[in-house]
């Protein structure tokens, strides 16, 4: 059976989310539960491709890669996102695609956040 003890995981090279009260990610067994990853780029494109080189870098520290997405979930506050996007998302994400979400919302944490991106990882699922 393997390890399913919740373990944070918080690479030095993104904000110090603990003293914040919450963890950049959670590896339990094989799976990444990745909080969501957001940025102070200017423009939408910049934000987004930002927030997807995070997320990368996030799977990476926690032994994951973006082929392993199983879920993602995008925030943002422009409603025309996915089509500004989809060029970044082409950048990052390969078929077969994970099940994603796209939420358009009135506002994120902070007023010049205008995407953020959550994801699940399972190790080896992109082998």
């Amino acid at each position: 059976m393997s390890d399913v003890r919740k373990v944070a995981v918080n690479p030095p090279f993104l904000m110090n989310a603990p003293a914040y009260g919450f963890s950049h990610a959670n590896r339990t067994g094989d799976t990444v539960y990745c909080s969501g990853q957001t940025s102070m780029a200017e423009g939408l494109e910049a934000q987004a491709r930002e927030a997807f080189t995070n997320v990368r870098s996030l799977l990476a520290y926690a032994g994951a890669n973006m082929a392993d997405i199983v879920k993602m979930t995008i925030y943002s506050t422009d409603a025309e996102c996915w089509q500004k996007t989809a060029g970044v998302r082409a950048d990052f994400i390969k078929p077969p695609f994970p099940a994603t979400t796209m939420v358009v919302v009135k506002g994120l944490a902070l007023p010049q956040f205008l995407i953020e991106v959550d994801v699940t990882a399972v190790i080896g699922a992109g082998s």
